[in-house]
């Protein structure tokens, strides 16, 4: 209370300019990002307080104030507060912010998001800051061109800033979570925002293969990464090497990922018929948008990792830019390499049922489920010919 009565001290013309937000959500309606206040002012006094109070995003035109409302600045607090400065109460039987009325309104708004439902009765947030957030998820699960948080901030949130950190960007990890199906970790978080083409500096965000591939950019045909491995030499891209591709041209349909830098390394000394391409871990947006490139020109994929939840996790997720197989990690390999396993410990025992818990029809269930069985996993690099 007691800063809004202290800027409008500072300029009390203000006030005519705050009333129809305060207005508009004592009648119970959901803020919009982007609201007109009233005509321009002429008082410079009030346009440099317009500006301060949005943060520059204020834009003068045909004679009108219009303002951009980022959900982490105007929240229901916050508003509420403006509200009882001005002197505006809202209506008792409004249910605009009825959790029950918020998530209806939302179902309706996006029907293709059922997958989403679930996860908004567990998130009662702000309604702007709820629509925001699967007004991005949309977005990302249509898009295959990596983006930035930035990005998504300043086009759905009027913020660039706002996904960087803090409880927006813990939000979206978690919807996006949710749909893998994977436990809701701040690690995790992570991973998921990672496999709906979200970088966070696109000169860092790399990918590693070896194999004799042609890129397609703006209807030409580059051959430089085929040229490097016919000298022998894997090539590692960044993001920005990949922009603009719309195509790959490949002479072997196979493709082998690897999940750690020593295993690939392997693979590469022994050069067999097939892509290889080293994942990191869990892939990132770059290794991901080479999956989808290689799928759409006709290749398939053998992963080949650890037998652990995570290791399996991450074929998985392979298998969402191409069809994809184990290689030297089915239950055929664990078994003979009895002496060679390592016990699983809780957090991995945890992890792993809950992910056949919420995934019933996850795609090495049968696998994951014999090493949660035995407690025993395969790590890549214990892997032998003998």
């Amino acid at each position: 209370m007691e800063h809004w009565k202290r800027i409008l001290e500072e300029t009390p013309g203000l006030a005519a300019y705050l009333k129809p937000i305060a207005a508009k959500w004592a009648r119970g309606v959901a803020l919009p990002r982007q609201m007109t206040l009233g005509t321009e002012p002429k008082d410079p006094k009030i346009r440099m307080a317009l500006d301060r109070l949005f943060s520059g995003r204020v834009n003068y035109a045909n004679g009108k104030a219009k303002v951009q409302l980022p959900a982490a600045l105007w929240n229901d607090k916050q508003v509420a507060t403006l509200a009882a400065q001005l002197g505006i109460e809202r209506k008792a039987e409004s249910t605009a912010s009825d959790p029950a009325i918020i998530l209806q309104r939302l179902r309706l708004s996006f029907p293709k998001m059922a997958w989403a439902h679930e996860w908004l009765r567990g998130n009662p947030e702000p309604e702007p800051l709820l629509r925001s957030l699967l007004e991005t998820a949309s977005f990302l699960l249509e898009t295959s061109v990596p983006t930035t948080l930035s990005k998504l901030g300043s086009q759905f949130f009027n913020d660039s800033k706002i996904l960087r950190s803090g409880t927006p960007r813990k939000l979206l990890g978690g919807l996006l979570n949710h749909r893998l199906g994977n436990d809701d970790t701040p690690e995790m978080r992570d991973i998921a925002l990672q496999q709906f083409n979200v970088i966070d500096n696109p000169a860092t965000t790399l990918a590693t293969l070896f194999g004799a591939i042609g890129l397609v950019r703006n209807g030409k045909e580059e051959n430089w990464i085929a040229d490097r491995f016919n000298a022998g030499e894997p090539v590692t891209l960044n993001s920005y090497n990949l922009e603009g591709v719309d195509a790959v041209r490949i002479d072997c349909d196979t493709v082998i990922t690897s999940e750690n830098a020593a295993p690939f390394h392997e693979l590469v000394n022994e050069r067999p018929n097939a892509i290889l391409l080293y994942t990191g871990g869990y892939p990132n947006a770059a290794v991901c948008r080479l999956l989808r490139l290689l799928h759409e020109a006709g290749a398939t994929c053998r992963h080949w990792g650890d037998t652990d939840p995570d290791g399996f996790m991450i074929a998985a997720l392979l298998d969402r830019y191409i069809e994809t197989a184990l290689f030297r990690c089915g239950i055929e390999d664990i078994q003979r390499h009895k002496a060679d396993l390592k016990p699983l410990d809780l957090i991995q025992l945890q992890r792993g049922r809950q992910l056949l818990k919420s995934q019933p029809h996850f795609k090495f269930r049968r696998e994951l489920t014999h090493t949660l069985e035995h407690s025993y996993w395969l790590e890549q690099e214990r892997w032998t010919t003998q």
